[in-house]
């Protein structure tokens, strides 16, 4: 488990409680890529796997199709699946998974599904051919898109010359989908979304409630005073999100 690792998971336990109150994308994104799901999947999934489940917005949606199915949620984050726990405690066909994703042996499930936490993985890539290559029939995602957040890095790179994050291009994830040996089918979608803040404090109060402050590149805090002094006007920052579903 890397250090890195080990501060997401801190965070996003951190987070359990004040997630529901900020993660808006979260919960669009969600319901953007059931709805696709919906639209292009007549099957009835026995069994559902809802990787980095967080406070569980896709198994709200899909009990609304497929009340009988077995759910299996999981997250690294405990306090996320306790939150679950209490939503779901009237739901005996849900069961939950405390571990990294990437661990899991998936190809005992009729739907694998994941929303936004991809993005987290130490290697994008392997983890799209690993987990269609352990998904049994339906394999559906989204992650983070290179754009996300640019606002924010523009201003943080005024004061410190860093890539806060790494993400890929949409022509690169569709091309990497498509080029997997054993694609039957894939599609996919992206959706650009942006989001005002009063102020950059008031930005990374939101990434500290949302659990997702964690970054390789650690803006420094000098840095991040100096900031806060100098802009204190509003700030506008994107989030540019790519959704693909892989069917066998």
């Amino acid at each position: 488990m890397t250090k890195l690792f080990k501060k997401i998971q801190m965070n996003f336990n951190k987070a359990s409680h004040s997630y529901d109150t900020v993660a808006h994308i979260q919960r669009h994104a969600a319901e953007f890529l059931v709805g696709k799901l919906l639209a292009l999947s007549n099957c009835v999934p026995k069994t559902i796997l809802d990787l980095g489940t967080g406070t569980g917005y896709i198994p709200e949606l899909l009990l609304l199709k497929y009340p009988d199915s077995s759910y299996y949620l999981n997250d690294i984050a405990y306090e996320m699946l306790e939150r679950c726990r209490v939503k779901f405690s009237k739901y005996p066909n849900i069961h939950y998974l405390h571990q990294d994703m990437l661990q899991l042996n998936t190809n005992s499930f009729d739907l694998v599904i994941s929303n936004l936490a991809l993005q987290w993985a130490d290697d994008l890539w392997s983890a799209l051919h690993l987990l269609h290559s352990k998904s049994s029939k339906i394999f559906a995602f989204s992650t983070l898109l290179e754009g996300t957040f640019k606002e924010w890095e523009d201003i943080i790179n005024r004061h410190q010359d860093i890539r806060i994050n790494s993400y890929p291009q949409s022509q690169e994830v569709a091309d990497f989908c498509n080029n997997i040996k054993s694609v039957q089918a894939f599609d996919h979608w992206t959706i650009d979304i942006s989001i005002p803040f009063d102020n950059p404090l008031t930005f990374i109060h939101y990434l500290k409630s949302l659990g997702a402050s964690a970054s390789k590149n650690p803006i420094g805090l000098s840095n991040l005073r100096s900031l806060f002094r100098e802009k204190k006007d509003t700030i506008t920052v994107s989030y540019k999100i790519f959704f693909g579903i892989f069917k066998k």
